[in-house]
């Protein structure tokens, strides 16, 4: 009876364990999921648009190693629905879709687009949410390694927009004036926790449209 209970106290320790390790990699499934199948959605919408032709191939060989994929309508709607774009910064070889509101399942798969503020290329500010992930380089785990003049890149379906870098800051929760919009420039700003402080800061990056 003893080595019963020994057996299953181990078994719950061990899945207690897994359970983090299991979770990170069904949202890492998710968002490779997602990838792949917004880039076919794309490639075939418009099958004349070289640019949308080159994107598509782009994300499929750099997923390559997901999961092969299946035709699946429910989620090609899905993504056609919630998927904005793609962000791109290859100083911290980090390649995401950007989902198009900031809630928390959302957040959960990838990075988001945060309600009630500018979209790409807008005159404005076009905020981008996403967790501090503990793992290295997943989600904005590496944002902090980011500087002035740095370069980030939105691939939308229709266009791309290159940003620069102009300021990288550590602010107060309350202090949302990261967030507001601008009257005249065409700004980026993404949003992550800092948790090198307590109580959590929020870890900002902002930059302007270069291209």
């Amino acid at each position: 009876m003893r080595r019963l209970l020994a057996a299953i106290l181990v078994l719950i320790g061990l899945g207690l364990l897994a359970y983090p390790i299991a979770r990170e990699w069904y949202f890492d499934y998710r968002q490779q999921q997602l990838l792949t199948a917004w880039a076919k959605c794309q490639a075939t919408a418009a099958p004349s648009a070289a640019q949308e032709v080159s994107l598509a191939q782009e994300v499929v060989q750099a997923f390559a190693s997901a999961p092969a994929y299946r035709p699946d309508p429910a989620l090609e709607k899905y993504i056609q629905e919630n998927i904005e774009g793609i962000l791109v910064i290859d100083n911290i070889g980090l390649k995401i879709p950007v989902l198009i509101e900031d809630t928390k399942e959302n957040l959960n798969i990838s990075v988001a687009h945060v309600v009630d503020t500018a979209g790409p290329g807008e005159v404005g500010n076009y905020v981008i949410a996403g967790h501090r992930m503990r793992t290295y380089g997943r989600h904005f785990n590496r944002l902090h390694e980011l500087s002035n003049g740095d370069h980030i890149e939105f691939i939308g379906p229709d266009n791309t927009y290159l940003y620069q870098v102009f300021e990288v800051l550590v602010v107060k929760p309350e202090e949302t004036w990261v967030l507001e919009p601008s009257a005249e420039e065409k700004l980026l700003t993404l949003v992550t926790c800092d948790y090198s402080q307590k109580p959590s800061m929020r870890l900002v990056v902002r930059g302007r449209l270069a291209l």
